[in-house]
């Protein structure tokens, strides 16, 4: 079998594995708002001891590396837990979601609190700031996501490897490699086609 015939024969394989990727991204994204969203209202709050705490949180899921908490998260966590005398494996994919979660709140937080301020000074981009910044904030997360692969989580780039191990010549890694990054790329190319779109629409308005 060509080394062409043998990466078409697992593409759908490999296709499932990036929609882990799209779903670990998803997940983190969303946790990581509604996080950092209730963040950045404590900091925008006039009592300091709800803006101070805050503001030292931001900071610091601001400033870890999501790479450094994979690898945290991973040992810390146990493998499983129980739960009403039933034993519930914690899965790697969950733990990956975790780990990108953190910068998101950081992130969102600094987000919410321009948000809330442009809103008092009226001013008509205020949304448009937001939901631009979050799409090019989910593009990021979804590239860091392949980095899931290094705690066993079951993503596109972990599969792409078990792929590569069935003929490991350098030819077939180049090509695997190169047929799963064009994902990702076409991902981030069509996150920044939707970009412009919106600022286009909003412009207009």
């Amino acid at each position: 079998m060509s080394a062409l015939a043998l990466l078409l024969e697992h593409t759908p394989w490999l296709l499932g594995g990036f929609v882990w990727n799209l779903l670990i991204s998803l997940l983190a994204m969303l946790f990581g708002t509604l996080l950092g969203g209730a963040l950045g209202w404590l900091r925008d709050q006039p009592i300091w001891s709800l803006r101070a705490p805050a503001g030292v949180l931001t900071s610091v899921c601001r400033n870890v590396p999501s790479f450094v908490l994979l690898f945290y998260v991973a040992f810390v966590l146990p493998v499983e837990v129980v739960v009403a005398d039933q034993v519930i494996l914690l899965p790697l994919w969950l733990k990956a979601v975790l780990a990108l979660t953190i910068p998101v709140i950081g992130f969102a937080s600094d987000q919410t609190l321009g948000y809330r301020r442009q809103v008092r000074m009226r001013l008509a981009s205020a949304r448009a700031v937001f939901t631009l910044s979050w799409l090019q904030y989910f593009l990021i997360v979804l590239m860091a996501s392949a980095t899931a692969s290094v705690i066993g989580a079951d993503e596109v780039v972990g599969r792409a490897n078990r792929v590569i191990a069935i003929d490991s010549s350098p030819g077939f890694l180049l090509l695997v490699y190169t047929w799963v990054c064009s994902w990702f790329l076409l991902a981030g190319l069509l996150l920044v086609r939707l970009r412009a779109l919106l600022e286009r629409g909003w412009r207009v308005q």
